[in-house]
Parts: structure tokens; sequence; C-alpha cells
């Protein structure tokens, strides 16, 4: 066997032995484009992508997996997924996840007709109209406890992809407002209103509902290391975040 051949034979092999030697690290997620979406079988967004880095270089192999929300939350919480990722801190949710640092800026805003002209200051200014929210997403406890007190009809949409369908209801005048984060609901306008060209008509209102929070990953509390992995995450992520910015 000739030194050059081996040589090229160990750079292919050293590179899958040292990935097998690798422990696995289970991440659940769901479909929430451009943080997280299937692209022909692989998992990609910019979340996925940050969390790939930060992984791989605490020396794990992640795995990740697109499941319905309520799925990825119960196998976080019950302990067959060591980690969940793009969700905003509750104390509700602190119950059962070690939170790491904000992986990006979680920023919810309505969006409605463009024509209509609604604007708002305040939240009862908003008052009766139909208002659509994804029954899987965490919103700022002010705007729930709004809701809670009748003062706007809810239309919880649990369909697989709800912020497309909170999108098209305004645009077919099902609803009057959607609460959405902004960066996804933009994302998927631009994206679908090629196809669904009744999108044009359905912008941003300005204003945040709520403070701007951080989009986070969080570690299960079953995992027996879930707050060391938690605190290890933050370090290389704070590491990783320096090294881009040089």
């Amino acid at each position: 066997m000739s030194g050059r051949f081996l040589a090229l034979l160990l750079a292919v092999l050293i590179p899958v032995i040292a990935h097998a030697d690798r422990p696995t690290m289970t991440v659940v997620t769901s479909i929430y484009p451009p943080y997280q979406y299937l692209d022909n079988g692989e998992v990609k967004g910019t979340h996925t992508e940050t969390l790939r880095q930060v992984l791989t270089r605490m020396g794990y192999d992640p795995v990740f997996r697109l499941v319905p929300w309520a799925r990825a939350e119960a196998s976080a919480r019950a302990g067959t997924a060591d980690l969940i990722y793009s969700l905003t801190y509750s104390p509700s949710r602190a119950r059962h996840y070690y939170f790491t640092n904000p992986i990006s800026e979680a920023r919810d805003v309505f969006f409605s007709l463009s024509d209509r002209g609604l604007q708002w200051q305040e939240l009862d200014d908003l008052a009766g109209l139909r208002i659509g929210l994804s029954a899987s997403y965490s919103y700022a406890p002010e705007f729930m406890e709004w809701l809670a007190a009748g003062n706007a009809r809810v239309v919880q949409i649990s369909q697989e992809s709800p912020e497309l369908t909170g999108l098209k209801m305004i645009a077919f005048g099902r609803i009057d407002l959607f609460i959405c984060e902004e960066t996804v609901c933009r994302y998927l306008i631009d994206k679908h209103i090629a196809d669904h060209p009744e999108l044009a008509n359905v912008s941003a209102m300005p204003r945040t509902v709520g403070e701007v929070r951080g989009f986070r990953a969080a570690f299960s509390r079953q995992h027996p290391k879930g707050e060391a992995l938690r605190d290890e995450f933050n370090k290389v992520l704070a590491e990783l975040r320096t090294s881009n910015s040089n």
C-alpha cells in the first residue's frame, strides 16, 4: 500500500471514526421557518444551525427531529428527548426545563389586512375583534390576561402550520387579526405569496405585543446532566458569538 493511498484513506476514516465516538444528543422541535424547517430530508434553519454548531463544539452529535410541538414538549418533559428549541421562557415551563440563554429575539406583532387601516396603542383599542392565535405558542402574559377577561373573540388555530393558516384566515376575512412572531410571518408571506396572492394584502401592524423576548433552547430536567449541559451550552454559545463577530 503506497504512502499516498494510506494518507488518503486515513483522511477519510479518521473523521468518520471520530464522529462515531461522539455521544448523540436527541433534539426536538417543530416546523417554524426560517428558524427550523425540513429541506430534502434534512432539518435546517437559523436556529438549527446555531444549535448544530454549539452542540458539535460541545462534543455531541445532534440528532434533530421535527414533530408537532405538543409531541416535542411531551418528549422533552419525559426525558425521551434531551433538548428542545425555539421556545420562550415561562415559569410553568421552567418546572420542566433548564433554559439556555437566548439564541435570537422573539417579537410578537399583530398582522391584519393592510387596507383596513387598523391601529392600536393599547390592547383595549382592539376590543371585540376576532383574534387568531396559535394553540401551541406561549404569548406575553399581559396579552393572555387581556384575552382571558373576554375582551376579544379568540380563534385558536391548531393545524400543522398555524402561522400560515392564520395569515390565510386574515386574507379571507375569517379573522381580523393574527398575532405572530414577526420574522416568522414575514418569511411565510414572502415564501407563499406566489401561490397565495391574497397574502399581498396582509401586513404587520406597528407595536410589539408585550416585551421583546428571547427564543431559547432548553434541556430536559429529566436529563441527569441537564443543568451542567445548559451551563456548558451558554459558555460555548457566547464563545461562538465572539468568534463570529471578529
